[in-house]
């Protein structure tokens, strides 16, 4: 075999061999991938409101059997600990090493909000599963989420203790962070465009184990009652501190920090006769194929939250399956977001607005003996 011929040989293998790398890949996967992450509180203090959407998460993605229109799936999570710098530390490893097409969280408004300017800036899609800050409604165009906005949840509380109830003058203990200062800011808009009064306002840290100097400046006050709002740890020192200094008000939370067990666990007696608002349960086929669903994977009923990691992390597959594949993923999946239209979820009825949020209707409910729930309203 002359020297030429070995060349032209040797050119004609290289270029097969590039052809098959450029067709098949390099073994990775033949069909492509698509990467979402999840920024949830998975350990730490609100770890209840993050470990149920990564249970959603989890079941949504083995129904689907890790694939979407050909498609792998991959899942990947980052524990944020409610920790807004470290929600910006998550974001930015997932948006930029990662190289995640969509996003589901975060779970604590502060950490939604905290890394919002990033996706934004990235074009990156956003589900929150939880972040319930009215200030996420400006957060940006692809910022959404599956749960009311704190607004809704103020104005109708705050229509119901004034004039469902009948209260006139109340007093308002707050977490001070993102959450309870939407929470406090709403509530507190609406009760005095009702004619109410808000004689005193009280706030505390968020890991704060200790707040009798605030409960003592309320019990001071000519009031009826006091709004709460709070995260679950600092929902049994609360109840069980309020209890000790012998404050017989009502209490009133506006956070669904009292349907979490462990706090009714905790809490005890102390819980008995509390009130709080959260979004109203749903019902239907689906909710029950679901619930049916997780407590075969899990052996429990699913907890608050985990309905809406399941319609997050569906609501993006039926994104993907929508958009063409020579468009730009993420931005494609952001726009048919918008589209969603009364989508039969099993946390509820979804259709995104303008600004990414959804409108729910709203529970009063009450705590009896026991750990009991009753609810008392459905606005």
């Amino acid at each position: 075999m002359s020297k030429t011929l070995q060349i032209i040989i040797g050119i004609i293998i290289i270029a097969i061999i590039v052809a098959l790398v450029f067709v098949f890949g390099t073994g990775k996967t033949t069909e492509g991938l698509v990467k979402i992450g999840v920024l949830a509180p998975l350990t730490g203090e609100a770890s209840q409101w993050g470990v149920p959407p990564k249970e959603g998460i989890e079941l949504a993605l083995e129904l689907i059997k890790n694939r979407v229109d050909n498609k792998k799936v991959e899942v990947i999570y980052e524990d944020t600990q409610c920790d807004p710098a470290k929600g910006v530390s998550a974001v930015q490893k997932l948006i930029n090493i990662d190289e995640v097409d969509a996003i589901i969280g975060a779970v604590c408004s502060s950490v939604t909000l905290a890394i919002a300017p990033i996706v934004e800036k990235s074009e990156v899609p956003l589900i929150s599963p939880a972040s319930t800050s009215p200030k996420i409604s400006d957060a940006g165009d692809y910022v959404f989420r599956v749960v009311p906005s704190d607004a809704l949840r103020g104005e109708v509380f705050a229509d119901y203790i004034k004039n469902d109830v009948g209260l006139n003058k109340v007093a308002i203990l707050y977490i001070n962070n993102e959450g309870g200062a939407g929470n406090k800011d709403s509530f507190k808009k609406r009760f005095e465009e009702l004619g109410g009064k808000i004689v005193a306002i009280e706030s505390y840290a968020q890991g704060t184990k200790d707040v009798k100097t605030q409960l003592m400046k309320i019990k001071n006050q000519n009031i009826q009652a006091i709004v709460i709002v709070s995260y679950p740890a600092d929902s049994v020192i609360i109840l069980k501190q309020a209890q000790e200094l012998g404050l017989s008000l009502p209490l009133y939370f506006q956070t669904e920090a009292l349907e979490d067990p462990f706090v009714l666990e905790a809490a005890g007696e102390s819980a008995n006769g509390v009130i709080y608002i959260l979004q109203a349960d749903p019902s239907g086929r689906e909710v029950e194929k679901f619930e049916n669903m997780f407590e075969e994977k899990f052996n429990r009923a699913p907890a608050l939250y985990a309905a809406e990691g399941f319609d997050a992390f569906n609501l993006i597959i039926k994104a993907i399956k929508e958009c063409k594949a020579e468009t730009d993923l993420s931005s494609c999946i952001k726009d048919e977001l918008y589209t969603i239209k009364n989508y039969q979820g099993v946390s509820g009825t979804i259709t995104f607005d303008g600004k990414g949020d959804v409108l729910k209707p709203m529970a009063i409910k009450k705590i009896i003996e026991n750990g009991k729930k009753k609810v008392l309203m459905i606005k």
